[in-house]
């Protein structure tokens, strides 16, 4: 790959073009030497694919979809390559259970996107929605709705002022294991309604007092949805191998709660944390969580030997303050007796440890990171923080110090529920390009082990790159030169390049701007040194000099030919007119003396020249044929 460069006024040019607005999408901010770096996995909303992007925003990979389906909606990259995605149909206005985060479908699919095994639930009992977990021996932890009609209800001794009449969806975790049909079989479940509590109908067989029974769920606790059935809205879920425990986020409660899976307790309710209200331990005012997603074991980018390994991570969304709401994120670390399998409590309170987080960041400027719904947040190995306001498509690299050092925005506009990419300079505003989570894997992740990581366009259409990000594989080089009396008419060739944006052809004898369009082939009836200069549409230039000579008095079918790259670091190509033959080349250095000779040539066409014996500087090449004899200057540059 190469930098780009350019001279004088075509330099000028390019960097009024780069700078005529900043970026409102894409990458916004790139600090090479301050951020994390890595490789960005995004999965927006209102759209089929999931792209791992570069720092600079550039598709690497995309795992592709049917148009006709919508993120369901994460996506995790394995250790192997593969990844475990989801899915749903664009269409839900039939279905059963339907609500914001509804999901149908787990797959894993290799990097190449071929299908391993598919996992489907949605239908009138039971919806997966929001997120899944993917465990170290190959299953799947996934959450679903659950539907109970209002007579369920009504037994679980839920409030009757406080239920509609479809019921209520509570919530159940399944451990899915793909089988040899390319499907999964549930081989674990775990139900919140096998874990209630209520002291509203003491003639049920769950009555009881919430506050002694911490272990226990309360059905009539909860802040209630646009869509009530969803009582829960259980939105993420993670997995510790070392402890065994579920992570489950609850933001109508305020709450994550941890499961045990594989202990001496399994199904029991370990660890509540962010309302003490929800077990009657507290009021509003012990509230630490509000409406919070992707709660979560900070360990993704993580070493063990980083400080935050094993803490966990949250997106607050709902903070108030003041008279507004902001968001925040936030780390806190359990303190759990892994010899008796328990969390440690404060004796005064009677909460679980610890009373409140141990670091909290919020922006400076709070509309920056806020975000009522969706969003994540990703601590990185060297202490910066990844987060994702995903309300916007908002995502954004700050150190511990708070320093803006990588911000993109996902530039897919919303327009009837299809995501589609817009230009450079768009603005877009919240909801417009809702995307759930963003995640960084590291350079060295084993998932990118061994795979060619090729950088392709960015999802922006008119992309604008940031001078940290032009590095350019586009060059040009010397098709042919051909005659057509009075014409000389000179053809190049664009490799490695996107779409190009403009070509410019300039005269060096005199700097004139000779011609300004979207041609690779240029007509001249004058010798002389012509230097082109084309733009891609990534902002990438690259210039080629060429000679063209015209002997129009000895020879009556013109002798032509041209010499590229000039300058020329001892590579240089002799291209002759098509009735050219029997060439021999001289190279003569400025004080005369004769220091490079070759004839022979028998063809017209390219004739490839090494010159790099030949030390830097300025000499005449003289050309003789059966047409006649031309000569050009020529200049090493090694």
């Amino acid at each position: 790959m190469k930098l780009q460069y350019t001279t004088g006024l075509i330099l000028l040019m390019f960097f009024n073009f780069s700078i005529a607005q900043e970026n409102t999408i894409g990458t916004i901010v790139y600090d090479e030497e301050a951020t994390e770096g890595g490789y960005n996995l995004i999965f927006p909303h209102n759209q089929p694919d999931a792209f791992l992007l570069d720092m600079c925003g550039n598709v690497v990979h995309t795992w592709e979809n049917n148009d006709t389906l919508r993120p369901g909606n994460v996506i995790y990259l394995l250790e192997n390559s593969d990844v475990i995605t989801t899915h749903r149909p664009d269409d839900f206005s039939g279905d059963a259970i339907w609500a914001g985060g509804g999901g149908a479908t787990v797959e894993r699919r290799t990097w190449d996107n071929e299908l391993v095994w598919s996992f489907t639930r949605n239908d009138s009992a039971y919806r997966l929605h929001h997120d899944v977990e993917p465990l170290s021996n190959g299953n799947v932890l996934v959450i679903a709705w659950e539907k109970h009609d209002s007579l369920d209800c009504v037994e679980a001794g839920r409030d009757t002022t406080n239920l509609t009449g479809g019921g209520i969806w509570s919530e159940v975790v399944w451990e899915i294991s793909p089988n040899d049909n390319m499907g999964a079989d549930i081989i674990w479940e775990w139900a919140a309604w096998d874990h209630l509590v209520q002291d509203f109908d003491d003639s049920k067989s769950n009555y009881g007092v919430i506050a002694d029974n911490i272990d226990k769920i309360d059905i009539n606790f909860g802040m209630v949805l646009p869509a009530a059935p969803d009582w829960l809205h259980i939105n993420a879920i993670d997995y510790d191998d070392y402890s065994k425990h579920i992570m489950l986020s609850v933001p109508t409660f305020g709450e994550m709660w941890l499961i045990d899976k594989g202990n001496t307790t399994p199904g029991e309710l370990k660890w509540r944390w962010g309302n003490p209200a929800a077990y009657d331990h507290g009021d509003a005012t012990d509230q630490k969580l509000f409406f919070q997603h992707h709660t979560h074991w900070l360990d993704l980018a993580l070493d063990t030997s980083s400080p935050d390994y094993g803490k966990i991570g949250v997106f607050n969304n709902r903070v108030p303050l003041d008279s507004i709401e902001i968001s925040t994120v936030n780390t806190l670390n359990p303190i759990f007796d892994e010899y008796e399998n328990e969390y440690f409590m404060d004796s005064e309170s009677g909460t679980y440890l610890p009373l409140d987080f141990d670091w909290t960041f919020m922006s400076p400027e709070p509309s920056d990171l806020y975000s009522n719904i969706v969003s994540s947040f990703q601590r990185l190995n060297n202490g910066n923080s990844l987060i994702c306001s995903g309300k916007s498509g908002d995502t954004r690299e700050y150190t511990q110090d708070g320093e803006l050092v990588w911000h993109y925005k996902t530039p897919l506009l919303n327009t009837a529920g299809v995501g589609s990419p817009v230009s450079q300079g768009t603005v877009l505003m919240p909801t417009q390009n809702l995307t759930f989570r963003a995640s960084r894997y590291p350079a060295d992740y084993p998932g990118l082990a061994g795979i060619e990581l090729v950088s392709g366009a960015p999802i922006e259409l008119n992309p604008t790159p940031l001078p940290s990000c032009l590095v350019c594989d586009l060059e040009l080089s010397l098709d042919s030169i051909s005659f057509d009396s009075p014409w000389a008419m000179v053809h190049v060739s664009a490799e490695g390049s996107f779409d190009i944006n403009t070509i410019e052809w300039m005269s060096l004898a005199d700097s004139t701007i000779l011609s300004f369009n979207q041609a690779l082939v240029f007509e001249t009836m004058d010798s002389g040194d012509y230097m082109i200069t084309v733009t891609d549409v990534m902002g990438c230039v690259d210039s080629l000099v060429v000679s063209v000579i015209i002997d129009e008095v000895n020879n009556p079918n013109q002798l032509a030919f041209g010499v590229y790259p000039n300058p020329s670091n001892g590579a240089l190509n002799v291209t002759l007119s098509n009735h050219s033959h029997n060439a021999v080349i001289d190279i003569y250095d400025m004080q005369g003396r004769l220091v490079f000779n070759r004839g022979g040539f028998t063809n017209s066409g390219n004739i490839s020249l090494d010159l790099q014996d030949l030390e830097n500087g300025t000499y005449v090449l003289v050309i003789r044929t059966n047409e006649g004899s031309g000569n050009s200057r020529i200049v090493i540059q090694n």
